[in-house]
């Protein structure tokens, strides 16, 4: 059975007597993917096996042609494009939405016909999980509520499901397919999804009439940012807040127990939750409900970053005029790194789901704007800052690997930083570009890199939608069309995998 045959039976539009699948679904050949019209890339599989993508096909508007345009938000413009899922080179599949999929994106999560519906893109197996409308506003929004969920390692999947006028959550064993549904307490539920250290799963919930209009409404938010799905190019959106009734935020154990909630909760740790005492001291309680302190009222403490993995957390103490002293504190430690931090900044810059380095800019005196501020690396491993020039910026990091833009007066270069071993590798002058990261590889201004093994695996011949872990890079085969900012024509279909990097 070809690959089109098994997921139109895999999505419930066969029989069930023709969605008879075989054990493993090879990776996806190269190919030409979508069909010659507007298209809009949504995501990728880490590996390039499936790419999501919304095009349109037909001419909905009756003006006499197919086109679609973004407005300054993201909206869509012109004739009504829908979302595609491509396995294979060809056409693709119409589905109504892709709620989630795992880290490998081996498994999604799909609206279809309806249902939600799990997909194995690996094995060809299809489970339906539940019913659902697409008629729900929540569906539309700029940033819907999140329906389902699967935790880092891809074992578990915590989702919503309607049972009549009920919406229910049910958190599934991925390998064994057992599921429970969770009691999530009194309410109007809004999302649930697992938290990423994995221990727990977390309720937004109406639980009270908070807009005194005499009924639990979900808040919807007010922005002229376009609904996600299917937004196009986002070059400026406003934000005027919600209508409708302020959620609770519950807590519950994977393996259950009882909902906890309320304001102190700062947000889990491992197996623990962080709290806020009256006093502003920062508290760890632990699964026996028992309290240690981490952090003394008398820090007053900013909460900049939590490394859960090492049970530590980031902050800035004794703020005066916009500056923090920077320390780092847990169980029984607590350390002064001798720098001060701009509390202005907000959360230390990281896009690791699990990191080990935090750029942090920092002075050693008051009086130092944040512009002219030094870059400084923080290795939560060894609980040491390294200072880097005031010309260098953080772009990314992964493990022990940094991604550094040093700016100069007439050029800038990139560098890649081991703060395991100390050595600093000059990757080369950027050029005009954008930016993606795909597991260890990482594209950026028009240079390919490995991050995991700190290698530099050159130049992007032209600037690509997305990469994959297999060394290719995602491009259109029509040129991009020319458009005024704000008002831009989506480029059109199909595109195609081929070598990010071109050896010669």
């Amino acid at each position: 059975m070809n690959t089109r045959a098994w997921v139109l039976g895999a999505l419930g539009l066969w029989g069930s007597a023709c969605a008879t699948v075989s054990p493993v679904r090879p990776l996806a050949p190269d190919g030409d993917y979508g069909t010659r019209a507007p298209f809009i890339f949504q995501a990728a599989a880490p590996d390039g096996r499936w790419i999501l993508a919304c095009q349109a096909r037909e001419d909905t508007d009756q003006d006499g042609k197919v086109e679609v345009r973004f407005d300054p938000h993201g909206g869509l413009m012109g004739d009504l494009a829908r979302p595609y899922l491509f396995l294979e080179p060809g056409e693709g599949l119409a589905v109504d939405d892709v709620l989630t999929w795992d880290s490998e994106g081996r498994r999604l999560v799909l609206l279809s016909g309806g249902a939600i519906r799990l997909l194995d893109t690996t094995t060809n197996e299809e489970t339906r999980l539940g019913d659902w409308s697409d008629e729900d506003a929540e569906t539309k929004a700029p940033r819907p509520p999140m329906r389902a969920s699967f935790s880092r390692d891809g074992q578990r999947l915590l989702y919503l499901r309607r049972e009549g006028a009920r919406t229910v959550t049910v958190l599934r064993e991925v390998s064994s397919g057992e599921e429970r549904q969770v009691d999530t307490g009194p309410g109007l539920l809004g999302q649930a999804f697992l938290h990423p250290d994995g221990h727990w799963m977390v309720f937004d919930v109406v639980a009270k009439d908070t807009d005194q209009d005499g009924a639990l409404k979900w808040p919807q938010e007010q922005t002229t940012l376009a609904p996600a799905r299917c937004r196009g190019l986002v070059l400026s959106s406003s934000y005027m807040g919600f209508h409708g009734d302020q959620p609770v935020r519950r807590f519950q154990r994977i393996e259950g127990g009882p909902n906890i909630e309320g304001e102190d909760i700062l947000r889990p740790v491992g197996e623990g939750l962080l709290r806020r005492a009256p006093d502003g001291a920062l508290l760890f309680e632990d699964e026996d409900g028992d309290r240690e302190t981490w952090v003394p009222a008398s820090c007053k403490a900013h909460l900049l970053a939590v490394d859960a993995p090492r049970e530590q957390l980031i902050v800035g103490c004794d703020a005066r005029e916009g500056l923090a002293d920077l320390e780092l504190h847990g169980a029984s430690r607590h350390l002064r790194l001798g720098r001060k931090v701009f509390i202005e900044a907000g959360r230390l810059a990281t896009d690791d789901p699990r990191p080990r380095l935090l750029a942090v800019y920092a002075t050693s005196s008051a009086g130092v704007s944040m512009q002219d501020a030094d870059l400084d690396v923080l290795d939560l491993e060894r609980r040491t800052l390294t200072t880097h020039s005031p010309e260098s910026r953080w772009i990314t990091g992964l493990g022990a690997q940094a991604l550094l833009l040093e700016e100069e007066t007439s050029t800038s270069r990139l560098w890649l930083w081991n703060a395991e071993t100390g050595q600093k590798q000059e990757v080369g002058e950027v050029r005009d570009g954008s930016y993606d990261r795909v597991g260890d590889h990482l594209f950026y201004r028009g240079w390919l890199m490995d991050l995991g093994a700190g290698q530099v695996l050159g130049p992007l011949e032209d600037e690509p939608e997305t990469i994959d872990t297999r060394g290719r890079a995602l491009h259109f085969l029509q040129p991009r069309p020319d458009g005024t900012p704000g008002r831009r024509a989506a480029s059109w279909g199909p595109v195609r995998w081929r070598p990010a990097v071109t050896t010669k």
